[in-house]
């Protein structure tokens, strides 16, 4: 979640220096905006959130696929319009950082393709499931109270969250 706000943030900066445009606060909020919207898009399509070991279904559908923010950014790069680039760039990380840590994967390529990717789980480098196979592993070790077990109990994954929401904090105050 975290890690969202300070991959868009990011990428406007990286991207802002690129097209020499000047940096702001309001700017890098745009960007970890961006970087966030997919989840957004994908609670105002469900229609709700679970904190449960079913929290993954938000990546179920076209919010998280690449192929949105692949399509902007061939259009924005047609139309050499900067800010839209760097809109799809910044939407293209979120489903790339989904790809690993918690949750089950990402539909990266719906609707053209149902299947789930994960990378880097239970020593693999990539898995691609199908829905039954992700349901099911949500079934067997899904984690209902996820978000305390992640985001407040010492692991890896919430370390890097929590030092992603205190680098983009860093990054605003800096600026």
């Amino acid at each position: 979640m975290f890690i969202h706000l300070l991959a868009g943030s990011l990428v406007f900066l990286w991207l802002g220096s690129v097209f020499d445009v000047e940096i702001s606060n309001t700017y890098l909020l745009f960007g970890a905006f961006c970087g966030l919207v997919t989840d957004l898009i994908s609670f105002m399509i469900v229609g709700s959130i679970k904190y449960n070991k079913w929290a993954h279904t938000h990546r179920d559908n076209f919010s998280h696929s690449i192929l949105f923010p692949i399509a902007l950014l061939i259009l924005s790069i047609y139309l050499d319009s900067e800010i839209r680039i760097m809109m799809s760039v910044a939407m293209l990380t979120h489903p790339l950082l989904d790809l690993y840590g918690i949750g089950w994967g990402v539909k990266l390529f719906y609707p053209l393709s149902n299947k789930t990717y994960k990378v880097f789980y239970k020593g693999r480098i990539m898995v691609i499931w199908d829905q039954k196979k992700v349901d099911a592993e949500a079934e067997k070790n899904g984690d209902d109270d996820w978000i305390r077990n992640i985001y407040f109990k010492f692991n890896i994954i919430g370390v890097i969250e929590w030092l992603s929401l205190a680098g983009f904090l860093i990054l605003l105050v800096m600026n």
